[in-house]
């Protein structure tokens, strides 16, 4: 399904917290790099990242969102968009230094000709290897701003947090993309108080549906709005859908 927003900037959803842009100038980003292995992410979408991405976001380093960085990576030679502490463990697994666009919470670095600002999130960032749990930097979500001003906030795994009024007063987002899982990220109700906080006009919900305990529902979240009487248009994706 291909559902019509206007301003020429596509966004699909692959499924728990991966989302795949395309900008005005036919570029590609992705956030989050569970593809292979995310149980929910369509085949054909496997093998269309597979086949090039420009550029890859990266929230944090939890093995459900980093499972296919390093792969996807070295196949496309994408641009990683990271925080600095994550740099080290690129480079330690084949990634050279030149194809990493490091930030850091409050920058903002240019990638692909998408201005990428790196925002807080309330989460944590680790990952088991070798037996070992690695520290990955902090959690974080992103402001993109597109070259015809489209301005899209992708949170991330998070809590929800009032740092999101700051956001919504400074980048007056468009479209918000919020986890509404649940158990592991904000559930609805709380990301519908996010939306109250952001005053953005759109929403996609991500992070639900993959395993049975995200119970949360773009339905659901359409509820919770209205207990906080705001009236954001909930766009529905299923995997592998897309809004442009």
């Amino acid at each position: 399904m291909t559902t019509t927003i206007g301003r020429d900037v596509a966004i699909s959803w692959l499924g728990h917290g991966t989302f795949h842009l395309v900008s005005p100038e036919g570029k590609r980003l992705l956030i989050d790099a569970w593809v292979d292995g995310n149980p929910a992410c369509p085949d054909m979408w496997k093998q269309r990242v597979r086949e090039g991405v420009d550029a890859i976001l990266v929230t944090h380093g939890h093995a459900d969102h980093i499972g296919d960085l390093v792969a996807l990576a070295k196949a496309t030679g994408a641009a990683i968009v990271c925080q600095y502490d994550l740099m080290a463990w690129l480079v330690g697994h084949g990634i050279p230094d030149s194809q990493i666009i490091t930030t850091n919470k409050g920058g903002t670095v240019e990638a692909v000709g998408v201005q990428v600002t790196m925002t807080t999130a309330h989460h944590s960032s680790t990952l088991l290897e070798d037996g070992k749990i690695i520290a990955l930097g902090d959690p974080a979500g992103y402001v993109l701003r597109f070259s015809n001003g489209f301005t899209v906030y992708a949170a991330g795994d998070t809590a929800v947090t009032y740092d999101m009024l700051v956001i919504g007063d400074l980048y007056q987002p468009d479209l918000a993309i919020l986890p509404i899982g649940d158990h592991y990220t904000m559930g609805v109700r709380e990301a519908a108080y996010a939306l109250k906080l952001l005053r953005a006009p759109m929403v996609i919900g991500g992070h639900w549906g993959t395993f049975p305990l995200l119970h949360g529902t773009p339905e659901g979240l359409r509820e919770a709005c209205a207990e906080f009487r705001i009236s954001p248009t909930v766009i529905a994706l299923q995997p592998g859908e897309t809004v442009t």
